[in-house]
């Protein structure tokens, strides 16, 4: 009577680790793949950059008029932005508000993978797309790259 139990229960554990086996291992393969796939999927934003500066003084000197933008140290230069946004028409209003202050800016794309932060810009790229008035586009760069700024504390 206890050989008819214990076979049939040995093969059934036997069968259900195989099965657990072969589940458990096509889930990580499936884990693998998705978290390749996510690291590679990256959102093209626009940087509007005003200039490269040797040194942190100069760029004081230089952005006098221009009351908010961050700055990155690359290559041995300080490159200064002054706002991001994931659309182009307004990258070219943006432009131009500080073309018309006398500012060079060169519009550059970037890759960003923080899914939040896009997010945000495409809300903040909704209401510059509602707006001509130069003062409250100013107001949304400036919210902009406070958001940015602390994205980029988080990840250090």
């Amino acid at each position: 009577m206890k050989q008819k139990i214990i076979i049939p229960t040995i093969f059934s554990l036997l069968i259900g680790g195989y099965l657990g086996y072969l589940i458990f291992t096509q889930y990580n393969r499936n884990n693998v793949d998705n978290t390749v796939f996510n690291e590679a999927d990256t959102d093209a934003v626009y940087f509007l950059q005003q200039g490269v500066y040797s040194s942190v003084e100069n760029i004081e000197e230089n952005t006098k008029l221009i009351s908010d933008y961050i700055y990155a140290k690359e290559d041995d230069k300080y490159k200064v932005y002054v706002a991001i946004t994931t659309n182009r028409a307004n990258a070219d209003k943006i432009s131009n508000i500080f073309k018309e202050k006398n500012y060079d800016i060169y519009v550059k794309e970037v890759n960003i993978s923080d899914k939040a932060f896009v997010e945000k810009l495409k809300q903040y790229d909704q209401l510059i797309e509602a707006t001509e008035d130069q003062n409250v586009i100013l107001g949304i760069v400036k919210q902009v790259l406070n958001e940015y700024e602390l994205v980029v504390k988080n990840e250090q």
